[in-house]
């Protein structure tokens, strides 16, 4: 899986014919998603503490928003982690 989702990144960087802007969040949540509410937790201290591999979980409203203020933003471009994306939320409000 991860092979694959990194040579399509390699290849949309590698194109000029768009503006190539990927969004990795970890964990996406909402309030209504009681399946995954247990795990939130665990995932922010697990990337508190630099576990590798564990991102920061990201809400769906600061996916959306990020995702969002980077079509809107022509200096947006590659890798968003959560810290881009909590970033880009803020400039959309």
């Amino acid at each position: 899986y991860l092979t694959a989702k990194r040579a399509v990144e390699a290849r949309l960087k590698s194109s000029s014919a768009i503006r190539p802007v990927m969004y990795r969040p970890s964990l996406i949540w909402d309030w209504t998603k009681f399946d995954v509410l247990p795990a939130i937790p665990i995932f922010n201290i697990a990337s508190a503490l630099g576990v590798p591999f564990v991102d920061k979980t990201v809400r769906v409203e600061t996916l959306a928003d990020a995702i969002v203020a980077g079509i809107e933003d022509d200096s947006v471009e590659g890798v968003q982690r959560y810290m881009q994306m909590e970033k880009l939320q803020e400039q959309s409000k």
